[in-house]
């Protein structure tokens, strides 16, 4: 266990051992919750909405498109098939901004 200071404005410095083993970098955010045993600190990932809107939204489109020449081909499943990529899309925008977090 480590003891840590409150300085001014009350911060702390996580000890380097264990920003390391929860990959906690310079910049990163963390939510804060008090909880009954003490002070819990949770990773958490920024994305950049307008990127993720337009992967969203191209996604949508071609699912759009797929649907209004192919409807008569294609089952529920295939279209649920083609709503979670048009979602998945979203999720891993290239060039989003992100904030690399820990895993808990």
């Amino acid at each position: 266990m480590s003891l840590v200071k409150v300085v001014r404005n009350g911060q702390v410095t996580i000890p380097k051992a264990i920003r390391e083993q929860l990959g906690i970098k310079e910049g990163d955010l963390l939510e804060v919750e008090p909880s009954e045993t003490g002070i819990f600190f949770k990773p958490k990932e920024v994305v950049d909405k307008g990127a993720t809107l337009k992967a969203f939204s191209k996604a949508f489109k071609r699912l759009q498109a797929s649907v209004n020449e192919e409807a008569k081909g294609l089952d529920e499943q295939e279209i649920g098939a083609l709503i979670e990529e048009a979602v998945q899309a979203a999720r891993k925008v290239k060039g989003a901004k992100k904030t690399k977090t820990a895993r808990r």
